[in-house]
């Protein structure tokens, strides 16, 4: 499942240049205008930073944990999305897509991935 920003968030930017696939903007509205699809309801009023499903990976096959989350001064900030649902193999072929330069270990998996 890809995973999203709360609005507890205190915009302090950590997060964003730690996505290996430039999935976190700093506005919704950012995110929309490169035609990147953001949940319902996350990120409105362009008051925190938001994750484009469509290219979070939950960080699988890059690291062995999400690492927005890692890196987040507020805990609980970058938690799963329920409302997208995926698997290992989904967020594998997707990193793979995403980073056809890059090296994708399979073995590079999380506890909190839906399988």
């Amino acid at each position: 499942m890809a995973l999203l920003i709360t609005d507890e968030c205190i915009n302090c930017g950590a997060c964003l240049p730690e996505c290996p696939n430039e999935a976190i903007f700093e506005t919704r509205s950012g995110a929309e205008e490169k035609g990147l699809h953001v949940g319902d309801g996350q990120g409105v009023g362009d008051t925190v930073y938001v994750i484009a499903h469509d290219r979070c990976t939950e960080c699988v096959g890059h690291f062995d944990e999400p690492q927005c989350a890692a890196v987040c001064p507020v805990d609980n900030c970058c938690i799963s999305d329920p409302a997208y649902p995926e698997g290992t193999d989904v967020l594998l072929e997707r990193a793979k897509t995403l980073n056809p330069d890059k090296v994708i270990d399979p073995a590079k998996v999380w506890s909190g991935v839906r399988n």
